[in-house]
């Protein structure tokens, strides 16, 4: 199989995830819309002084489903765009480099730590 073809196969599941909940919020938004008319339309809810009531209806039935579905979404961009991590000849030569600074750094560390402790 192709190598690549394994490193989009994450993406699509996050897509199809978030197409799925994307279309639950949808169908949640619409039945939100049918409870808040016939409320209104039974004078049960005024809209005027309960505007708060009213998006926190809207946001638990059916806005936490929409955001999640843009966080999957946006997921599934990412890690479609993850760059391939690739052995370069030049990164041995800064591994290298790093295991020197690190040597001077911990002797710096250490001859800190004894010119602090003879104080």
């Amino acid at each position: 199989m192709n190598k690549r073809f394994i490193q989009v196969i994450p993406s699509i599941v996050l897509y199809i995830a978030a197409g799925l909940i994307a279309a639950y919020a949808t169908w949640a938004y619409s039945n939100c819309v049918g409870i808040i008319s016939q409320a209104r339309a039974a004078g049960q809810l005024a809209a005027s002084g309960n505007e708060y009531d009213i998006a926190s209806f809207y946001m638990s039935n059916c806005g936490q489903y929409a955001i999640f579905a843009l966080l999957l979404a946006a997921a599934g961009v990412l890690l479609q765009r993850k760059p391939t991590v690739q052995q370069h000849p030049n990164t041995i030569i800064q591994s290298a480099n790093n295991e020197a600074t690190d040597a001077e750094l911990d002797e710096w560390f250490s001859e800190s730590k004894s010119e602090n402790g003879n104080k």
